[in-house]
């Protein structure tokens, strides 16, 4: 069944981009239109040439589904699928107590599909919230199985380990981001407002201006005269960089020296995590290795599963090929090679993930706390260096008025 790629406002004038499966053009606009939405674009992916990378679309955030709500939603169909309500009633439930317009939106057009003969995971991946790959995944695997209600609820645990974790960095680093804002505004403040104000005691005199009020009137000047278009280069040069580390970061982080090791760690805990799901779901070995390099493709490891389901298919061991593949932690090399040998494989990933959980903690508490007294040692000398550039100035006026 073709595919056809799509973009559509909704009544409220929101843009939602999109993929369809159905029989025909004329059949995928009928049920665009039919989902209330109004099409400007539609086209057959397998025909479409792909987009130049200078017309698409600029986009500063993912547009996914935060983690939080991703896990409850998973939670929701834990619980609604754990009775055996029937699926539209269940997607009634989840519409009308969504709090979000767009998210109402979103489950009313998965419904109307799934009354129209879709299946559910295929009508949540053409209408639903963007999810994370593993969302999407399990929903195919608990249609396929009677475990929906088991896998939601071992995915809204892992989706809400995720959120901690990154919620944790995200307010560690709140206060450092606090302290660099408030010195910025300090030095504007000097910059535009005291140092003008200090300049015109030495305009007079024989006497040079000290040289730290020279260098902030020189900048200010430089701010008054072209302000505008340096605030216009700041924020093109933060897009540039937000769009490129996007895309490179993950290259990019992993060789520095202290974030290097925590992103590793989060990286092989995400995979590991993932491997834990679907085995804990039924999956063989070489297939729940699969999905996983397809989950996260740009991670470091995800040449090493792929060479390890290689090595499944071929009628060889994993655990040696992800040891020829190189990069992995000897300790998750050794448990691998012992659950494998054991038929234990899931309980013993799951005391790795444990493993590489308390690493990764450990070693992101000690950065931040090493991180925020380092920032505040730099933001007190970037202070100092002001005090002493103003009480310079304010002594050599005193020098100028005897």
């Amino acid at each position: 069944m073709p595919v056809f790629s799509y973009k559509g406002y909704t009544a409220e004038g929101r843009v939602e981009n999109g993929q369809l499966d159905t029989l025909s053009e004329a059949a995928a606009y009928d049920t665009l239109r039919a989902m209330g939405l109004s099409v400007v674009d539609l086209r057959d992916s397998a025909l479409s040439p792909p987009v130049p990378w200078y017309r698409r679309e600029i986009s500063l955030t993912s547009g996914a589904l935060p983690l939080a709500d991703q896990a409850a939603l998973a939670e929701q169909l834990a619980v609604l699928f754990r009775v055996r309500l029937p699926l539209t009633q269940i997607l009634s439930i989840l519409q009308n107590s969504a709090e979000r317009r767009d998210m109402r939106d979103r489950l009313a057009r998965i419904r109307w599909l799934v009354s129209e003969g879709t299946s559910f995971p295929d009508a949540f991946a053409q209408a639903g919230p963007r999810v994370s790959p593993m969302f999407l995944t399990l929903l195919q695997m608990g249609h396929r199985s009677d475990a929906m209600p088991v896998l939601m609820a071992d995915l809204a645990d892992y989706l809400r380990e995720q959120q901690r974790l990154k919620g944790k960095v995200v307010g560690a680093l709140l206060y450092p981001a606090v302290l660099l804002a408030a010195t910025f505004g300090l030095l504007l403040i000097v910059t535009l407002s005291l140092a003008p104000a200090l300049a015109p005691i030495f305009a007079g005199q024989d006497r040079p201006m000290p040289g730290g009020l020279a260098a902030f009137l020189a900048i200010g000047a430089v701010l008054k005269t072209h302000g505008v278009a340096l605030a216009l280069a700041v924020v093109l040069a933060g897009l540039a960089a937000v769009l490129l580390l996007r895309r490179f970061w993950s290259r990019i982080a992993l060789r520095l020296p202290l974030i290097g090791p925590i992103l590793r760690d989060n990286a092989l805990l995400r995979l590991n995590r993932a491997l834990v799901l679907l085995l804990r779901a039924g999956w063989p070995l070489n297939d729940a290795l699969q999905t996983c390099t397809t989950l996260a493709p740009q991670d470091p490891f995800a040449p090493a599963l792929r060479a390890a389901s290689d090595a499944l298919e071929k009628g060889g061991r994993a655990h040696d090929a992800l040891a020829l593949a190189g990069g992995m932690p000897p300790l998750f090399l050794d448990l691998f090679r012992i659950g494998e040998e054991t038929n234990t494989l899931e309980e013993v990933l799951q005391a790795v993930s444990r493993a590489l959980s308390d690493r990764t903690e450990r070693r992101t508490q000690r950065l931040l706390a090493a991180l925020t007294p380092t920032l505040t040692l730099l933001i007190g000398g970037v202070i100092g260096l002001l005090i002493t550039t103003i009480m310079g100035a304010v002594f050599s006026v005193n020098d100028l008025a005897f």
